[in-house]
């Protein structure tokens, strides 16, 4: 069983496009592939990007789209990009990007305000999950906090925002 498992049952996870930022080896994007019409990942890291796309043609998945990039508050050519800029029109969205969301949920007002989304986002600290949450509030997102250890005794923070 994946350490994030029991919060699938916590989100409504089915659509017509999930995007998954910060979407490491796949766990979330490949589940996703069997609910959603269209599932869009990015993946900073290059390796974990490889085992991405090594983990989408092992399970034969076809409609899963593969980004090497950062997604950020702003856009640098060849390393980081916004949300905002790929017009997307999310169902869902997974944001865990180690520490990196607040930039993530700036890059994507837009894509907030215009699609509406359901929201996972996963912060790490006290201060960062306060100021997801009025970024989140300020969008007209209702927003529950789930506050746990996972099964590595690291403490885990979702924003379940719809």
């Amino acid at each position: 069983m994946h350490h994030e498992d029991w919060l699938r049952k916590e989100v409504e996870f089915s659509g017509d496009l999930f995007v998954d930022v910060g979407a490491h080896v796949g766990t979330w994007a490949i589940r996703a592939s069997r609910t959603f019409r269209r599932v869009v990942a990015f993946e900073a890291e290059s390796r974990w990007t490889a085992m991405l796309k090594k983990n989408v043609e092992t399970n034969s998945v076809r409609n899963i789209e593969v980004s090497n990039i950062a997604i950020s508050s702003s856009d640098s050519p060849g390393k980081t990009r916004t949300l905002d800029s790929y017009g997307l029109d999310p169902t869902l969205i997974k944001i865990d990007t180690e520490g990196a969301e607040l930039e993530v949920l700036k890059g994507a007002a837009q894509t907030l305000k215009r699609s509406h989304p359901r929201l996972v986002v996963e912060t790490h600290t006290d201060e960062l999950a306060r100021s997801a949450k009025e970024i989140l509030k300020d969008n007209s997102y209702n927003v529950r906090e789930i506050a746990r250890v996972n099964r590595w005794g690291y403490p885990q923070r979702f924003l379940l925002c719809d």
